[in-house]
């Protein structure tokens, strides 16, 4: 007996990060040449000839991580509120791109979003968490691609999820977790020391002969009145991040929500992202 069709969903994220998947799509126009060092300068307050220099050596428009880091190291509570917010956008977009867009490289982050945390008091309107997931949908599939070794992506999300799903990969449990919190913090970090070739076959082997019964379909099912399930999970058709569209079927997975399986209907197809 075969376990059957699994993904991760706007509940899975919503519930496991605590991330709105309603609101404004994370969607913002491409920043090319000149107007990626511009956004820099006004977003940030560094220098253009500063910025001009990282851009050049970081590559395209992105900046590394580490140069978000230590340009804004020596902020504190006491520098002017227009500098506090400088820094605080710096720390967003190094969020961003060492969490939910993280790309394979984990040293760099595009500038283009940016552009959506000029207006710290909007911020939160964004649907971050319908964007993660489209983020990780592609990362999956290129994933998935012969001769890839890496992936990109909030990997958190993935492991957490799994760990919600499937009892034989969980690890401890956080003591101090208590269920007004995200999912996330429901597991303690796992430190492994390495993976040994009959480790790794003996996780292939467990994952190889799972069945229905070793699945926890719904794990969210006696949460329900603090982690409530949007209706907007249901939604059928693309997510979208940036130039990213990947096609959404919570329709083929009914088991997770505690519902009978019928027959989806037929998979969506995005060919272009405008």
């Amino acid at each position: 007996m075969t376990v059957g069709e699994m993904t991760l969903t706007l509940d899975d994220v919503g519930t496991i990060l605590g991330l709105p998947i309603v609101g404004k799509s994370v969607s913002v126009s491409d920043v090319i040449d000149h107007h990626g060092v511009t956004l820099l300068v006004y977003g940030l307050g560094i220098t253009e000839r500063i910025v001009h220099e990282e851009v050049s050596t970081s590559g395209g428009n992105s900046v590394k991580l580490e140069w978000l880091r230590s340009q804004f190291a020596g902020v504190t509570d006491s520098d002017p509120e227009e500098a506090i917010q400088c820094a605080t956008r710096a720390y967003l977009l190094f969020l961003l791109g060492c969490t939910l867009f993280n790309d394979k490289s984990g040293g760099s982050v595009p500038v283009v979003y940016l552009g959506l945390l000029m207006d710290l008091g909007s911020i939160h309107t964004y649907a971050w968490g319908a964007a993660a997931l489209a983020f990780l949908y592609r990362q999956l599939g290129y994933a998935s691609r012969s001769g890839v070794k890496q992936m990109g992506s909030y990997m958190t999300l993935l492991e957490a999820w799994i760990y919600e799903h499937f009892r034989a990969f969980r690890p401890h449990q956080n003591m101090d977790y208590n269920e007004n919190m995200p999912h996330m913090y429901h597991w303690a970090s796992r430190r492994e020391t390495g993976f040994s070739i009959d480790h790794l076959k003996s996780l292939r082997a467990e994952l190889d002969s799972l069945v229905a019964t070793d699945v926890i379909w719904d794990p969210y099912h006696n949460c329900k009145d603090r982690h409530l399930c949007s209706p907007v999970t249901f939604y059928h058709g693309c997510l979208k991040c940036l130039d990213v569209v990947e096609p959404y079927h919570p329709d083929r997975v009914l088991r997770q929500f505690g519902r009978v399986q019928t027959i989806p209907d037929a998979p969506l197809a995005p060919s272009h992202g405008a």
